[in-house]
């Protein structure tokens, strides 16, 4: 595999994993440790396979090096594995019991599950990002941004505010940092509009030709019949999941029924048009605060996805620059922070910034915050502190980063934000470098 992983690499490897899989899943308790592992890493390779073969030719060529590098450490790891199951089974009876009583290889096996957490928690990531970028699934969120606007629902947009917009899109800086930064309301990342800029830019020509950003009229709009609520007995429809960006269509079976009223409003697509769909989820909305029963968990507060997922909106982070936060932080100890972040405790955390508590602060083994969220997988405090400066680069006595204990650990949603990150930051470098003037001397 050293000239280029191909899709018959990937299978190879996949069926080890599920054969080693199968083979030690009923094993001896040395072993079976290693079956949850092993068919995740299955499901993930199938995962990849699956991508590569659609999108072999789109892969770059650091994207291609970056999958033989991962595929070839899974196979070097499923091989040494490979062998120690092998010369288990080669044992006789007597003997297997003498390995297990004495754990026999343990050592060996920890550092082989090790690998494969890593293993998977890398392909994890790696799979999300190429499906971030993959152009099929950037033309769809580009095609619900673009509805949007024709709804009205993107006011002060770049794309209905700005006069040639397709050109200064595609060479002033500043107004594709602007529309970039619209697109990542829709779920486009920073990196994946980056990448794939010159297709963006071709999609909106298209759309302004196709006039797919002239907005509609509200008369022009059907607007949904609500269905009345049956009295006395209240009838509860479950809310539908919400979209990534809170304008998006919704089945309106869940909320309408498969009335007439609402089969003639139906699109090709089967959804609702966006502003009947969203009146739709409004009129629920309402009905269902209006049954809320004390001891229910309430609808009020939050944002749409922040209701349908029922958890806390994350803590604001109010700056106390008086005299009483400075008192305050007199009396709070350096390694509050990384008490804080360790324990995953959010709520804390903005405390502790908003007294100006540094959140880079390093223990005597070089841990930061930012290290003890990449090992313990605390999201939401990694996010808030990036949010407010976290190095990612901080390195500990040991050599590990915040993302390599991330790796370590299996943190694959960690490892994906803190690549995203990344990414952002180096952007922001870039244009700040651009938009820098400079001595003729230095040009």
């Amino acid at each position: 595999m050293s000239f280029g992983v191909g899709i018959g690499d990937i299978a190879v490897v996949t069926r080890t994993a599920w054969t080693l899989y199968k083979s030690i899943k009923d094993s001896s308790s040395s072993f079976t440790r290693l079956a949850s592992e092993l068919l995740s890493l299955h499901a993930v390779l199938t995962e990849t396979q699956e991508f590569v073969s659609e999108n072999k030719p789109h892969l770059d060529v650091s994207r291609c090096h970056r999958l033989n590098m991962l595929v070839e450490g899974c196979d070097a790891t499923l091989k040494q594995l490979k062998n120690i199951v092998d010369r288990y089974d080669s044992l006789g009876t007597q003997s297997q019991r003498a390995w297990d009583r004495a754990r026999f290889g343990l050592k060996d096996l920890s550092e082989i599950r090790e690998k494969l957490v890593s293993s998977l928690t890398l392909l994890t990531a790696f799979n999300t990002a190429m499906i971030n970028s993959s152009t099929a699934r950037i033309e769809k969120k580009l095609n619900k941004f673009f509805a949007e606007v024709q709804a009205g629902l993107r006011e002060g947009s770049v794309v209905t505010t700005t006069e040639d917009v397709s050109e200064k899109v595609a060479h002033t800086q500043d107004v594709w940092s602007e529309f970039r930064r619209e697109l990542t309301d829709v779920g486009i990342t920073v990196s994946a509009a980056e990448e794939n800029r010159e297709f963006i830019v071709e999609k909106l020509r298209a759309a302004i030709a196709d006039g797919a950003l002239e907005e509609k009229t509200h008369s022009s709009l059907p607007v949904p019949v609500p269905v009345p609520v049956p009295v006395p007995v209240p009838v509860l429809v479950p809310v539908p999941p919400p979209s990534d960006s809170g304008y998006g269509s919704i089945s309106a079976a869940s909320v309408l029924g498969e009335s007439p009223e609402y089969n003639s409003r139906k699109g090709s697509d089967g959804l609702l048009p966006i502003n009947a769909a969203n009146l739709a989820f409004e009129e629920e909305l309402r009905r269902q605060r209006a049954e809320w029963q004390p001891g229910v968990t309430p609808l009020e507060g939050g944002s749409s996805d922040e209701v349908a997922r029922g958890v806390s909106p994350a803590p604001k982070v109010r700056r106390r620059t008086g005299p009483i936060g400075l008192v305050k932080k007199w009396f709070v100890n350096d390694k509050a922070m990384l008490e804080a972040a360790s324990d995953g405790d959010v709520d804390r955390v903005a405390e502790l910034i908003s007294l100006g508590m540094d959140v880079n602060v390093r223990d005597r083994w070089g841990w930061s915050p930012l290290s003890m969220c990449g090992y313990g997988g605390h999201a939401a405090v990694a996010r808030i502190l990036l949010d407010h400066g976290a190095d990612l680069d901080i390195i500990d006595v040991d050599g590990d980063t915040p993302t390599s204990l991330a790796v370590q650990r299996g943190h694959a949603e960690l490892v994906i934000m803190f690549d995203e990150e990344r990414a952002v930051r180096d952007l922001k470098l870039r244009e700040a470098d651009e938009e820098t003037p400079r001595r003729p001397s230095e040009l």
